[in-house]
């Protein structure tokens, strides 16, 4: 009777420890991973937003209309796996990235899509190191996985930014 009554008095703690194991298995260098890509994410969406109103190539807003469509539905998988892991995901862009959405804010027509263009090549280019470098060195399973996961993505991303005409 006193070792069942042990057992239950001690169980929350065991629970708890192996619960606080699980997320000691997330290092520093992951939580980075996952403030910056959905930091990251966060800009694609923007700037494909931006991109609807302001681009003047049908090219540019196609192109902005799938950064938009892949990046929410990445964004929203990444803040599942951040919450499983009690890890905060971004929610806003970083300052450098805030930087370049309200310099786009003031150009239209060609301008713009020049730039938005630009921006994508650089910006996924960085998007594709990020994820790649977790993919290879992540110590969390389930994020460096997941990361693994939206490489091809991104790289396609890469691809088609690459292919937008010249302006």
């Amino acid at each position: 009777m006193h070792a069942r009554l042990a057992f239950v008095a001690l169980a929350p703690f065991v629970f708890a420890s192996a619960y606080a194991a699980e997320f000691a298995k997330t290092t520093t260098a992951d939580a980075d991973f996952v403030r910056r890509a959905s930091s990251a994410g966060l800009t694609e969406v923007a700037l494909g937003k931006l991109a609807a109103g302001q681009a003047s190539s049908d090219a540019v807003k196609t192109f902005a209309a799938r950064m938009v469509e892949d990046h929410s539905k990445s964004n929203e998988a990444l803040g599942k796996l951040a919450g499983t892991k009690g890890l905060q995901i971004a929610v806003a862009p970083e300052p450098a990235q805030q930087q370049e959405i309200d310099r786009l804010k003031d150009l239209d027509g060609a301008k713009f899509d020049r730039a938005y263009s630009d921006a994508m090549v650089k910006d996924h280019k960085l998007a594709t190191g990020l994820y790649q470098l977790e993919a290879d060195k992540g110590e969390d399973p389930e994020i460096r996985d997941w990361a693994r996961s939206q490489l091809p993505v991104l790289k396609e991303h890469e691809k088609l930014a690459d292919g937008l005409p010249p302006f």
